[in-house]
């Protein structure tokens, strides 16, 4: 699995004696990732306190398609100004609340996209 690509965290399942799921416990953080992938943009199915998030992805899916309408692809730089701000803040507000806290080291980065790390 690539240190560049955020997976989610993986769910834990109870099974019944036949081996099949019944259950499934997925952290807050997790679950959110998973709210934003599978664009959700139902508050009622967000967490509590969390429910902006769902206006916030709905905000930027509609930039996007909208700038997809007009322009045949998704382009920022084709955004106005005042878009590119609302669809900057809405975009670090989803990010923020998919952090898990973990860093990765410049060093890691550049080896997985195959550059030397040493100046």
């Amino acid at each position: 699995m690539s240190a560049l690509v955020a997976e989610l965290s993986v769910p834990q399942f109870t099974t019944d004696g036949d081996g099949k799921a019944t259950a499934v416990r997925l952290d807050a953080v997790g679950y959110m990732a998973l709210l934003v992938r599978a664009n959700v943009t139902d508050p009622a199915l967000w967490p509590p306190g969390m429910e902006r998030g769902a206006e916030a992805l709905a905000r930027v899916r509609q930039i996007e398609a909208d700038c997809i309408a007009q322009h045949g692809e998704f382009d920022w730089e084709k955004l106005p100004d005042n878009v590119q701000d609302e669809y900057d803040g809405f975009s670090a507000l989803l990010d923020s609340i998919q952090d898990t806290g973990e860093r990765i080291p410049l060093d890691d980065v550049l080896r997985e996209l195959g550059h030397d790390a040493t100046p």
